[in-house]
């Protein structure tokens, strides 16, 4: 223990210097684009995710862009109906566009979704993402202890490092809303929803990864996130955020959770959560299913599967996503290290 706190520490010091030199550079990010050169690995990834827990509506969609291929996704909630994109992956006539115009995030989809009643539904939405808040990037921004401690934990060597910086992406998130006009046949619907807007670049192997749990749930001008995914160098990073009406951006030093409620494959039907923020305050959480749409990559190599849930934050209702992957090879999870011997 007193040599795991050491290379903690020791880590820690090594990754304030890092950001300290190397500041998150928004504008770059915001202009990434890729030449058409890069390998297959590399992706571009758009996601926006909009819910809004009064309206029981949710909205989301993703547009990763690769060399060889997009990974595609589409879905819309309202109560008790929902509408999915069904092809997920194209090489050509995408259904999605992401683009910026005049210094905002226009989404665009023509396309047939699905309705859970099994009907074909031809769509089209025209949406555009407003920011509320600055963005957060999961290296600047996040709690430098969290990632310490998840490197802290592995042996180091030569390699180890060379590993970790192999695999090195940027990811950042804004919060915002989405607002639009979404059309399901000849019906008009009104799409004004809170709206987290999600930006990731670099090398993505889907099967470098073990498995991962992503909560993030919003409210108006509110919205809390938090991450967990295991490498192969990484057996679990863990970082989170929470902000909250008219207060700044707080971020995550702990979470306390039953992590043998995500390893089993599944999205949980209910999972609760609570963080401990940088100021030492507590926050519950508490999330419920309500929805689900698998999404498998690589030939089945890895499976995403996007839960929509309902939110208890603290006495507050909130409206998210409880996503959870994982690698076919179920030997994989947590690189075979059982739960009980993880550090948090």
């Amino acid at each position: 223990m007193a040599f795991y706190k050491i290379k903690t520490a020791l880590m820690e010091s090594i990754l304030k210097s890092k950001k300290a030199k190397q500041p998150f550079d928004y504008e770059a990010s915001e202009n990434f684009k890729l030449s058409g050169d890069e390998e297959w690995v590399i992706n571009n990834s758009y996601y926006f995710s909009a819910h809004d827990y009064d309206k029981n509506q949710s909205l989301y969609c993703r547009l990763g862009l690769r060399t060889s291929h997009s990974e595609v996704w589409f879905v819309f909630i309202d109560g008790d109906k929902a509408y999915e994109l069904k092809e997920n992956f194209c090489t050509e006539n995408c259904p999605l566009k992401v683009y910026k115009e005049k210094g905002f995030w226009q989404v665009e989809f023509n396309g047939e979704l699905v309705a859970n009643s099994g009907k074909r539904v031809k769509a089209s939405f025209n949406g555009e993402f407003f920011s509320s808040t600055e963005p957060v990037d999961f290296f600047s921004h996040m709690a430098t202890v969290r990632t310490a401690k998840a490197m802290a934990f592995e042996k180091w060597s030569g390699g180890y490092f060379e590993e970790v910086q192999k695999n090195n992406s940027v990811h950042y998130e804004q919060l915002g809303k989405l607002e639009g006009k979404l059309k399901l046949n000849r019906a008009e619907i009104d799409i004004d929803l809170p709206c987290v807007r999600d930006h990731s670049f670099g090398r993505r192997d889907w099967n470098y990864m073990n498995n991962h749990v992503w909560l993030m749930a919003v409210a108006p001008e509110s919205y809390i996130n938090f991450s967990m995914v295991s490498y192969p160098a990484m057996t679990m990073l863990e970082v989170g955020n929470y902000k909250e009406k008219d207060k700044p951006m707080s971020f995550m030093v702990l979470a306390d959770y039953d992590r043998n409620e995500i390893v089993k494959g599944i999205v949980p039907d209910v999972l609760t959560m609570e963080f401990t923020l940088a100021d030492k305050r507590k926050v519950r959480i508490k999330a419920k299913k309500i929805y689900q749409t698998e999404y498998p990559f690589q030939n089945g190599d890895y499976t995403l599967i996007e839960g929509i849930g309902e939110y208890e934050i603290d006495g507050k209702n909130y409206r998210g996503i409880i996503e959870v992957g994982f690698n076919k090879d179920e030997k994989r999870v947590f690189n075979g290290r059982s739960v009980n011997e993880l550090k948090s």
